[in-house]
């Protein structure tokens, strides 16, 4: 079997940016298909994607780990391991569907039956009032999640050096938590807009919110703050969703800089090296919550690792973008009670709608 070209499609979803299909096709006819780390301002990504289709025209798919290693093993640029991660994500695709088995069977087989998510409601809506938020987590629980993360203090200055500044942000998650109820998990993600002292501060106003975990609060380039804010914010801390390399998290890992590790598939390499990421994790005894707020091909490849690893906790959902991302998928992208489960179709069990993908197509320069 010989590669015989790369193929992409996008999709607009919203003001956060766009969806990028990444397609492998073959001689035997098999195609698989991966998705790109998008959003807006990803030109760079599709070059990089491109590049790497010349290199792998007439190379046999199922050959990932050589692939792998070409482009990663002595490190390459942020766009070439994102192009990397999707191409690799198809290459998967292929080779279950060459064997007839779902990915996750050679990953080492399922050790749970589904996989939990928590939705997140951040790129719902622009209304940022925490009336909303809570309206829109609401409406989540309402459909069977029982987890639901906001990003509070997202349009707030970044260094917030207080509870006093962290205000806002405060009060959204105070109106989530009130809309939800106690039984719900409430995650909170910071995106880096704290200082030490606001983060410690923050954290205490949140503790009576029962927050199930407090993401990425400061920056990660400064590990000296990621890791005194997570001895002595008294919260489950979570982070590490842009570090693209296994001695990155390593890193994090051997300083004890978090909760939960979120090592994203379309920036770590795509399937395998999330696979390794997760084990190495689990030798420290911290679980794997991979993050991802993207489409269905993305979320699909993170379920089939997670469904196959036993320290897995919870798998990230765009929740409430569009109301066709259903439609888009071939079978019916399902989910049950805040759950997928991952079914027994070949490879990674997704197809793209043509219809539904050209209603809402791009075009890619």
């Amino acid at each position: 079997m010989k590669i015989t070209g790369v193929d992409l499609a996008a999709v607009s979803v919203n003001h956060r940016g766009d969806w990028v299909f990444v397609y492998v096709n073959t001689d035997e006819g098999l195609r698989g298909i991966g998705e790109l780390r998008a959003g807006r301002n990803y030109a760079g990504r599709i070059r990089a994607t491109r590049e790497l289709a010349g290199w792998l025209r007439g190379r046999d798919p199922r050959r990932i780990r050589e692939f792998l290693d070409r482009f990663t093993q002595f490190g390459c640029s942020r766009d070439t391991f994102s192009a990397v991660s999707a191409l690799e994500q198809a290459l998967w695709d292929i080779l279950g569907k060459s064997l007839d088995v779902p990915v996750y069977t050679l990953l080492g087989g399922p050790v749970r039956d589904d996989v939990r998510l928590y939705a997140n409601i951040n790129r719902a809506s622009q209304d940022r009032s925490p009336e909303n938020f809570a309206r829109l987590a609401a409406r989540a629980v309402g459909e069977g999640f029982d987890a639901v993360k906001l990003a509070p203090f997202d349009e707030m200055h970044g260094n917030i050096d207080s509870a006093a500044e962290a205000a806002p942000g405060i009060a959204r998650v105070d109106a989530v938590r009130r809309a939800v109820g106690a039984d719900v998990d409430l995650l909170v993600d910071c995106h880096s807009r704290l200082t030490v002292r606001g983060a410690l501060e923050t954290a205490a106003a949140l503790r009576d919110l029962d927050v199930f975990w407090f993401e990425q609060p400061v920056s990660e380039s400064q590990l000296d703050s990621v890791v005194e804010v997570n001895r002595r914010c008294g919260l489950q801390t979570a982070g590490g969703e842009g570090r693209m390399e296994g001695r990155e998290f390593r890193e994090a890992l051997e300083n004890a800089a978090m909760d939960v590790i979120m090592p994203d598939v379309t920036v770590v390499g795509g399937i395998a090296k999330l696979k390794s990421i997760a084990e190495l994790a689990e030798t420290f005894g911290i679980p794997t919550a991979p993050h991802g707020p993207f489409g269905p091909v993305a979320v699909s490849a993170g379920m089939h690792v997670m469904v196959s690893h036993p320290g897995f906790l919870v798998l990230e959902y765009g929740w409430g973008e569009i109301a066709w991302r259903r439609e888009l998928t071939l079978p019916t992208e399902e989910i049950v009670n805040g759950r997928i489960r991952p079914g027994q179709r070949p490879g990674l069990g997704v197809e793209l709608d043509p219809d539904v993908l050209n209603a809402h197509a791009v075009a890619l320069n």
